[in-house]
């Protein structure tokens, strides 16, 4: 968010003091720690909050993420220390169904690497697959999911999806089948995750998921970065296991001197998939009201960690805010 987002008039009304952070990517817990300094309330994006960094912040109070995202931020010291997690829900499904989707068109018909080949002069044709008609195999079935589901079905693709928690209505008005992890990798044309993070999730795509998929399939990841061991990743795409894979996210941010970088046929983007102009707009709206409401004493909406209401001392209100 920049300095002149008019979201922030919603924190000047409420006599909130906003302070901008302008540090480079990525940020180490030393320089988290030096500017959550005299915070009090902070609209978060994907900077870690661990431990160490919330242990030392003494004066923060809430921390709203802009996102539905929340793994950056330890959530069990952040309830130790009464301080409200919350999310934006809502606010940017459609932007990241839409990218997702992109990502798949970009992949599949080489739309980077023409670009790239025209405008430096020469004339190169290099023919991809057709989405039309395709299998898509969609890994996580919430509002995203969901969205790019809808999509597919505008191509008139075969939908597959993998949800820990399925919803049999919404199957059958879609036309959406529920299968299997193993089912969803050995099928799709196209693997799209849209999974949170957590201890089960972490490296849901490895080497042995990779070689169930078939030597033309592409693998998309909007969500986090975790979900993909990257190491192996790039074992598939040079030696062909895969057709290819787009990338949004990485374990590490920006991704400095990875192989991915190098390895064939893949197409990467600076995590930005939720950051359409209307997604950043409503998001920062509803984190800013949020953050207001915590620091006059209120509950952050949507809040993820709601038994900080029970172990939160009570503390001033907050003059401060870093974006």
């Amino acid at each position: 968010m920049r300095e002149d987002d008019p979201s922030f008039q919603i924190l000047r009304d409420a006599g909130v003091e906003v302070v901008v952070r302008r540090s480079p990517r990525p940020r180490t817990a030393d320089d988290m720690i030096g500017h959550l300094a005299g915070i009090h309330g902070v609209v978060a994006g994907s900077d870690n909050y661990s431990a160490p960094v919330l242990r030392a912040a003494f004066d923060l109070q809430v921390i709203c993420r802009v996102g539905v995202g929340y793994d950056t931020v330890d959530l069990a010291v952040a309830t130790e220390r009464g301080i409200q997690v919350g999310t934006t829900p809502g606010t940017n499904q459609d932007a990241v169904a839409d990218y997702a989707f992109g990502l798949i068109l970009a992949s599949a018909r080489r739309i980077v690497g023409h670009h790239i080949s025209t405008a430096a002069g020469e004339w190169r044709r290099e023919p991809g697959p057709d989405v039309w008609q395709k299998t898509i195999g969609i890994v996580g079935a919430g509002a995203i999911g969901r969205g790019v589901a809808r999509r597919a079905r505008g191509f008139d693709m075969t939908v597959l999806a993998y949800d820990v928690q399925q919803d049999a209505r919404w199957a059958a008005e879609l036309g959406v089948r529920y299968v299997d992890l193993d089912e969803l990798f050995a099928t799709a044309d196209y693997v799209t995750l849209h999974a949170p993070l957590m201890p089960a999730t972490r490296h849901l795509v490895n080497a042995a998921r990779l070689e169930r998929m078939k030597r033309t399939a592409y693998l998309i990841n909007t969500a986090r970065g975790e979900l993909v061991d990257l190491d192996a990743l790039v074992v598939a795409l040079n030696e062909g296991h895969i057709a290819g894979a787009a990338l949004d996210v990485f374990p590490r941010e920006p991704p400095t001197d990875h192989p991915i970088l190098r390895a064939r046929n893949v197409v990467l983007s600076p995590h930005v998939a939720g950051g359409s102009e209307e997604a950043n707009a409503a998001g920062g709206a509803m984190a800013c009201r949020s953050v207001v409401a915590a620091l006059r004493g209120g509950r952050v909406a949507f809040c993820v960690n709601p038994e900080v209401f029970a172990s939160a001392s009570g503390r001033a209100r907050a003059m401060r805010l870093p974006i």
